[in-house]
């Protein structure tokens, strides 16, 4: 590709980066306000349009009475108590369908212009599926709050986001590619070997932070530096086999979510303070300065969305923020890391 298409397609590519960190968000949003389960179909194309009358209203609200979540849970639900969870199901499915015909939509418009080569199409390919795959992942999810529990499987929503956050550093990655220089790239092994371990530790806490919503647990230990008047939790390993505390076990989960805070919190802030002084292009200056704000702020969002919770739900704002800024955390890391070359040439 020449270097307008390359800068025209990156830009596009920014745009799509932007519809999907906004799904994530609108994802966080459809968790918070309990309202994954209002939609009981998964209707790829008639699902695009939402109930227009009182009949469409109450034939979906019929299908939504006969799941776990309401007979369980919200038995005796009013009609606008009802429309107000089916939106956000609604909102979620529907942006992501924006999502994947964007995405669709630059690769006809690229290729029937002609400016895209063998490669950038296999890559489109490739974007495609895991943008497929993300949307079964979501129904998948739905499905296992559709059967006997009123709530979908925390592994299953750790999978879902774990999806999206591949997607996401796949967009991430291309974009960086067609932007970046060779030349300008930075050689520093020691630094590129300590940023993906840090990605990878960023990634992990991710998942524990999907399982600590997945299983509603930041209101059991609404508190701290401490879990309700302990700092370590005197029932963390009551299962057996004892692993299985850190994968179904609100008080383990939620120590590993601070230990992996604290721990992360130590090794970027190491990571930005020698990384500053590395001779480096200016794009990798900019993002390392950012770094310990974004860091900083993650942190706060996450003790902030702790303390209020003590009502028994977490409070939906900081909740949205606190999974948004995570995503632009491992995504400064994943941008340092494209910036550095295996080697000095």
């Amino acid at each position: 590709m020449t270097d307008k298409n390359k800068k025209i397609l990156a830009i596009l590519l920014i745009i799509a980066l932007g519809v999907l960190f906004v799904q994530v968000a609108i994802g966080g949003l459809t968790r918070l306000t309990g309202s994954g389960l209002s939609i009981t179909e998964w209707n790829v194309i008639m699902g695009t349009i939402p109930p227009l009358d009182a009949a469409s209203w109450n034939e979906k609200f019929d299908l939504y009475k006969a799941s776990p979540q309401y007979v369980l849970l919200n038995e005796g639900m009013s009609m606008s108590e009802f429309k107000f969870i089916f939106f956000w199901e609604w909102l979620h499915r529907f942006w992501g369908r924006i999502g994947f015909l964007f995405i669709l939509g630059i690769l006809m418009f690229m290729g029937f212009t002609k400016r895209l080569d063998k490669q950038a199409v296999l890559r489109f390919g490739m974007l495609l599926f895991l943008y497929l795959c993300q949307g079964l992942m979501g129904w998948f999810m739905v499905m296992s709050g559709l059967s006997k529990m009123p709530s979908v499987s925390h592994y299953r929503l750790a999978a879902h986001l774990v999806l999206a956050l591949v997607l996401f550093a796949y967009i991430l990655w291309w974009v960086a590619e067609l932007l970046g220089s060779k030349d300008k790239k930075v050689y520093a092994p020691a630094f590129q070997r300590n940023g993906w371990i840090i990605t990878g530790v960023v990634l992990i806490q991710i998942i524990f932070g999907a399982f600590m919503s997945g299983l509603k647990a930041a209101p059991h230990y609404p508190s701290w530096p401490d879990m309700n008047k302990q700092f370590i939790p005197d029932n963390m390993f009551v299962m057996k086999p004892w692993i299985k505390n850190f994968f179904e076990h609100i008080p383990t989960i939620q120590f590993t979510h601070r230990g992996l805070a604290y721990l992360l919190l130590v090794l970027i802030l190491a990571y930005w303070w020698k990384a500053r002084k590395i001779d480096s292009n200016k794009i990798f200056k900019r993002i390392i300065d950012l770094l310990p704000i974004i860091l900083l702020v993650q942190v706060a969002l996450g003790i902030l969305t702790l303390l209020y919770s003590k009502s028994g739900t977490v409070p939906i704002g900081l909740g949205v923020f606190h999974q948004a800024f995570g995503l632009i955390l491992l995504s400064t890391m994943l941008f340092l890391n494209f910036q550095y070359k295996k080697k000095n040439a």
